[in-house]
């Protein structure tokens, strides 16, 4: 792997892709706790002590990965992005520039981001390494994060 300057392109690059992360994250566990507000109000817990019942656990079940499936893979397959990326400019491609299969961004999204945590998030910091600026779950679904030809909404608080 080539190591790239810690220039501050590279800076400005990854400090929005984590930034990027964060805002999926925030709107990801804002879904999550509603699923679970949800489920909680429609089927309430039955046995004390427990934060669910049977049926609401069953709803939990079936719509927590639906969320994460259409907020997290879906988008990438249709636009490259999801709304954190798209507010700080930046798109998920394929080889060629396309945007990812959806099985690309199926891995990217679950093994890839898996195997991320497993490294505690230490695999976003091969963007500093690597001469594609894959971070590791950018590797293992062969996808690529590259600026959009847009401003982004965001570029005054980074300068």
């Amino acid at each position: 792997m080539a190591r790239l300057p810690l220039s501050s392109e590279a800076l400005r690059y990854l400090s929005c892709r984590l930034l990027a992360g964060l805002i999926d994250l925030g709107v990801m566990s804002g879904l999550q706790f509603g699923i679970v507000g949800a489920a909680r109000a429609l089927f309430p817990p039955t046995v004390p002590g427990h934060h669910f019942s049977a049926e609401g656990l069953l709803l939990f079940g079936v719509f927590s990965p639906l969320a994460w499936f259409l907020y997290s893979v879906q988008p990438l397959t249709r636009s490259g992005a999801t709304l954190g990326k798209e507010i700080l400019g930046l798109r998920v491609v394929g080889q060629g520039g396309h945007h990812p299969t959806l099985l690309q961004a199926f891995v990217r999204e679950s093994a890839g981001r898996w195997l991320n945590a497993m490294v505690l998030g230490l695999g976003l910091l091969f963007v500093f390494w690597d001469k594609d600026r894959q971070a590791l779950h950018d590797m293992v679904a062969d996808t690529f994060v590259v600026w959009t030809n847009t401003v982004p909404r965001t570029s005054h608080l980074l300068h």
